[in-house]
This record gives structure tokens, sequence and C-alpha cells, in this order.
């Protein structure tokens, strides 16, 4: 029985550049199981991201599928698109996207509240995963109010926060320094053993790759073994 939770199957993602066809993303296959910590290297605009994106259902692909939790989505609407995975996928960027006029309490509890969630359990659910990440204490504070580090893990409770099979992480440590980006991947990779959730994460960071389980190379559109 496959352990498999987020897959896809000869993707192609082709951009438009003047009157050239740039293929970023070239017959790409790749299997996430359950648990794992898989990394991504590779150049600036090798496609990292644009695979990130398709990933997860944010763009869509020119031709193959993307298998979510069993369930391919290309066979489903935009709407059961967002619905799948708000229940299934966390998302950390570079930035952290938190919004400035909610604190970091409300900001956790985005997730659970657009899943219609109990506000009580909720707000007790996000104090939790704050709580995992070292900000129980800060949890009324706005992001204006929090370090670079703290607005980043608050980042990563609220990517946590409903227990997704799988995180997927664009240079989640790419703006951050040193102690910070070492503390953060720390705390992800934690609370993945933690919660038995697999995390996908793209880095320039070559010194980070040690510390996945596999580490893969996007080139010329494909991914390769490191």
């Amino acid at each position: 029985m496959s352990n498999s939770v987020l897959s896809c199957e000869n993707l192609v993602k082709t951009y438009q550049d003047g009157s050239l066809h740039v293929e970023v993303i070239r017959q790409l296959n790749l299997n996430i199981q359950a648990g794992e910590s898989v990394s991504i290297s590779g150049s600036s605009g090798s496609g990292k991201s644009t695979l990130l994106h398709l990933l997860g259902g944010l763009d869509k692909a020119d031709s193959g599928t993307v298998t979510l939790m069993g369930k391919s989505l290309s066979q489903l609407s935009p709407k059961a698109i967002g619905q799948w995975r708000n229940q299934h996928l966390g998302f950390v960027y570079q930035f952290h996207h938190l919004l400035p006029e909610f604190s970091a309490l409300e900001n956790v509890m985005m997730p659970l509240s657009i899943a219609r969630k109990d506000e009580e359990l909720a707000r007790n659910t996000a104090l939790e995963m704050l709580d995992k990440v070292g900000l129980k204490n800060r949890a009324e504070h706005r992001p204006s109010e929090l370090s670079g580090g703290e607005r980043q893990r608050a980042a990563i409770a609220r990517a946590l926060v409903m227990r997704p099979a799988c995180v997927l992480a664009d240079e989640p440590t790419g703006n951050l320094d040193k102690k910070n980006a070492a503390n953060v991947l720390h705390i992800l990779l934690e609370l993945k053993n933690e919660l038995q959730t697999a995390l996908l994460v793209v880095t320039h960071d070559e010194d980070q790759l040690s510390y996945f389980d596999r580490s893969l190379k996007m080139d010329d559109g494909k991914l390769i073994s490191l």
C-alpha cells in the first residue's frame, strides 16, 4: 500500500517569453511519502517555485497530473481544490505573508476559520501550535511587533495548524540571518517528525541539504537526485 501524500506525473509547464516558448517544467515526476522531508535546490529561475505552485494547486500545468491525498487536482473545481488544499497542505514562504492588522493568534487561526471550525476550538488549537513554535507569550502581538524570526515561526504555526499531510516551503529561511535560519529549519523538521507531516522545501542553502531525507536538484526542467 502506497504512503504517497503528494505526487505529480509527467508535469509540463511552459511560459511565453516574447516569441519564445520556455519549457520550465519538462515531463517531471515526483512522489512525496508520508512523513518524509525532501529538499529541492537549483539555480535561480530553474523552476523550483513554479513546481511548488503546481503541486499546491496554485497554478495549472499545461499537461500532467498532480495528486494530493489520492485525488487528482485537475479533476476538481477551483473551489474544491481550495478546500482540499486547506485541509491537506500547508504553505511557508520566504516572506511570512501574515496579515498585518491581525495578531499572531488570529493569523494562525485563519486556516481553521476558513474550514469553519468552532471558534473556541480554533483558538485553543492555534495557541497550542504557537506554543510549539515558542510564541505562546507573543500570541496577541501583531506582525509589526514581532522580529523576523518570530514572524516566520508564526507562519510555520499557521501552515501546520490544520495538521496537513504535507507542507510546501519556498525558501522559508531565505530572508533570515544564519542563526534564525537554523532555528526555523530546526522547528520545521522537529514539527514534521512530531506531526508526521511530509515536508518539501525549496532552498538555495546547500548547508541545509544534509538535514533532509532526500535532496533533489532542479536541472533543465527535471529533478535529479543528489
